[in-house]
Formats: C-alpha cells, sequence, structure tokens
C-alpha cells in the first residue's frame, strides 16, 4: 500500500476511533521500491479475483485463477459450483462466459507486463506463475507464487493446471465452503 493510501486510511481509521491519534505516526514511512513491487502484486492480485468473481454475479463458491506470466500470459480459470469444479467456459450462463472470455482473459498480458516490469525495475526475479484461491463464504483469498528463479517455474503450465486442477477436486470434497483455509497449491 503507498504511503498515501496507508495514511489516509490510517486517518479515517482514527476519525472513526478505531486507531489512537498517537498512532499516526507508524504511518509515517516510504516502503522500499521491492515492497511498493510486491505491494503493487498483492494489489493486483486482489483485483484478478474481485474481477473474476463478480463476472459470476458472486454465484460461486469458490473461485481458481492459475496465472501465467510467462512469454504467452494467461489467466486459467475455473469456479466451485455444488460441490464440483467447473471450468469458466463450462458455465451454463452466457453472459458470464462473455465477459470472462471477453474482458478478464484479455487482460493478462497487460497484468504481466505490470507486475513483472515492477520486479525488474528492482530487480527482484519475475513471477512465472500464480495460482489464486477465493472462498466466497469467508471472503479469503489465497496466493501462491512461483517465482521464475524456482525450479519449479520450468514446469509446464499444462501440468501445474492439471496437476492443481485434480489436487483440488479431491480436496473440496472435504474441506467446508467456510473453511477460511486455504486448499492445496501445485507444485
Amino acid at each position: 500500500m503507498g504511503f498515501f493510501k496507508r495514511f489516509f486510511k490510517k486517518i479515517e481509521d482514527v476519525n472513526k476511533g478505531e486507531t489512537a491519534v498517537s498512532e499516526l505516526e507508524s504511518e509515517f514511512y516510504l516502503e522500499s521500491p521491492e515492497e511498493a513491487a510486491m505491494n503493487f502484486w498483492v494489489e493486483t492480485a486482489q483485483n484478478i479475483i474481485v474481477n473474476v468473481v463478480k463476472a459470476t454475479n458472486n454465484s460461486v463458491d469458490r473461485a481458481f485463477i492459475l496465472v501465467d506470466m510467462g512469454e504467452q500470459p494467461s489467466f486459467d480459470i475455473f469456479y466451485q459450483i455444488d460441490g464440483s469444479l467447473v471450468m469458466w467456459n463450462q458455465l451454463e450462463d452466457n453472459m458470464i462466459k462473455e465477459k470472462v472470455g471477453n474482458e478478464l482473459l484479455p487482460q493478462a498480458s497487460a497484468v504481466s507486463s505490470a507486475v513483472n516490469g515492477n520486479f525488474a525495475q528492482v530487480e527482484h526475479p519475475k513471477i512465472a506463475f500464480a495460482e489464486l484461491q477465493f472462498e466466497w463464504a469467508t471472503g479469503a483469498w489465497f496466493s501462491h507464487v512461483i517465482w521464475e528463479d524456482d525450479d519449479n517455474a520450468n514446469l509446464a503450465k499444462e501440468e501445474i493446471f492439471s496437476k492443481w486442477f485434480n489436487t483440488l477436486s479431491a480436496e473440496i470434497k472435504i474441506q467446508p465452503l467456510d473453511s477460511d483455509t486455504k486448499l492445496s497449491w501445485y507444485p
């Protein structure tokens, strides 16, 4: 979170009586460029999740996104609905499929460029893949990043996707929808 955003949020908290005035001082620091790049990624991941869920009119139990930030950036989106995992393009509602296909998926390249551009500027390894999870009942979201300098960055996207999907297919059967707990990642 940037300095001004952080500071104004703290002022709002003080105005609401949720925070003491003396705590304003704790927000007088500037984040390092690496922290700024990391925070930008976190904000971007949150936006991806929000948009993926909003596209369904908030009608899903969980949402999962494999973000490929390699040479051909992409989003692979699937949802948990009524106890099963369903790919976005297998949903019954054509309006949802149009939103995802025409509005969300085309953003992958711009997201990859912006996020990894920030990491490159601060000489931090770029993101190769990210796995995002969202649980509607609790509003909890989780992120797993595979950095370009990780051995797993060399795995094929198809392998990561299929093994993650298969693992989750079994796990959702035993994990309550209000668990507030991350499900498994692959790798």
